[in-house]
């Protein structure tokens, strides 16, 4: 069933949403802009004060890389070492109980950086976790010798489980926020508690130019969920493509099997994270001729066949693809533009073979709900859940829960009302 109006504002928002509440709908317009700027202020002065001014420069962010596997990356102020001290022991666990992860490749453990990896080996998604991230500066770097200064400990984070013991699972999408990191603190609380991870859908950064922007625009949003106990998935959008740190912006994130696309299964949910490149052909004069996204996508392409004919796909009861560009068979073919056409002929035909239910989508500015296309014949048999965009009068927050025997989707608006929402039932 598909409810495609928007309903009252939503109870489970606590005073900050609240108040969020109240700046946009309930008071005179002045002081709703009055109010609404005092909280974005507020919010974005939360995220940008995790920053630090001693070793750790950005605190530990928490990535999801399977669905049953996490790393965590973090900065350092100063070429350094580091590792995760983590322990999944109940209650205050003593210390020999504490395990230590780093990361390692090409035979060479990471070091000499400022931008810190791990990931945690042995990791048991059904049990909550805590970490904390060491680093030692390096002072003198020889090919015979290093030498440290003291390490330093971030402080200590809790991840909540990522496998629920009834089998159910949740997780909730942000999508073009354009370098706004406000909309986290504000929207999030509109969604509800008890969900697993968060997906930052594309868009997230404009066109990033600087590791400033990449810092405060990406890394310390996910500092921010993993202080909440909440681990990220990063999805690119066409604009993190752009820019001259988009070459560079792997170096930051702990990717799974170094891609920025996976399939997961979270309960009874197979999760198809896709990259959907650029939105424009790859010969544009905007590209300067260095892109190659054609290929790319025909690789992912072929990727994902594999991932539909797997076992732990058609294991799944539910299937779920969040992406950047949007599929919409409404849209004429002399009206598309070249990212949602090239979308459509390499992913569309694998969604209807792996009977896709949901695609949770973003990359328009404008939230709406496409749904399946009225002849079978024509494929696109799933219904298409579209976020919002900026300024946070318009912001959404998707959210999707799944059991055994049922999937819900919510598209939640910054008056904390549904815009749209969908359920689907199995025997």
């Amino acid at each position: 069933m598909t409810n495609d109006r928007r309903s009252r504002p939503s109870p489970i928002a606590p005073a900050l949403s609240l108040a969020l509440a109240l700046a946009i709908g309930l008071a005179p317009a002045a002081a709703r802009a009055q109010q609404r700027t005092a909280a974005e202020d507020a919010a974005r002065a939360e995220i940008l004060g995790l920053k630090g001014d001693g070793l750790i420069a950005v605190p530990p962010w928490v990535q999801v890389l399977s669905g049953d596997s996490v790393g965590v990356g973090w900065m350092t102020a100063v070429a350094a070492d580091g590792v995760v001290e983590w322990t999944q022991e109940p209650g205050e666990a003593a210390e020999s109980s504490w395990k230590r992860s780093t990361s390692s490749r090409y035979g060479l453990v990471q070091a000499n950086s400022t931008v810190q990896k791990a990931v945690l080996k042995g990791y048991d998604p059904t049990k909550p976790l805590r970490l904390r991230a060491v680093s030692r500066p390096i002072t003198k770097f020889e090919p015979y010798k290093v030498e440290y200064g003291e390490p330093v400990a971030s402080a200590e984070i809790r991840v909540s489980p990522l496998r629920r013991d009834d089998g159910s699972s949740s997780f909730v999408v942000f999508n073009d926020v354009h370098d706004r990191i406000q909309f986290y603190p504000l929207l999030t609380p509109l969604a509800g508690d008890g969900f697993e991870f968060i997906v930052l859908n594309g868009d997230i950064l404009t066109d990033p130019m600087t590791e400033k922007q990449v810092v405060e625009s990406l890394l310390l949003p996910m500092a921010w969920f993993a202080s909440k106990g909440i681990p990220s998935f990063f999805l690119r959008g066409n604009h993190e493509t752009r820019g001259a740190m988009a070459r560079r912006l792997h170096e930051y994130l702990v990717l799974p099997e170094d891609r920025y696309y996976a399939a997961m299964t979270f309960g009874p949910t197979r999760v198809l994270l896709l990259d959907t490149g650029e939105d424009k052909p790859d010969e544009s004069p905007e590209y300067s001729g260095l892109v190659d996204f054609d290929a790319y996508m025909e690789e992912q392409r072929d990727w994902l066949a594999a991932e539909v004919a797997s076992d732990a796909y058609k294991a799944a009861p539910w299937h779920v693809v969040v992406q950047h560009i949007p599929p919409d068979y409404r849209t004429p073919a002399d009206k598309k533009w070249h990212g949602p056409i090239r979308v459509e002929k390499l992913f569309g035909p694998l969604f209807d073979a792996g009977k896709v239910d949901l695609v949770v989508a973003a990359h328009n500015h404008r939230a709406e709900v496409i749904p399946p296309h009225p002849d079978p014949s024509k494929g696109f048999q799933y219904h298409v859940f579209v976020g919002d965009a900026h300024p946070l009068a318009r912001a959404t927050v998707q959210r999707v829960d799944a059991s055994p025997t049922t999937l819900r989707v919510r598209r939640f608006h910054s008056d904390g009302g549904v815009g749209a929402e969908h359920s689907w039932e199995k025997p």
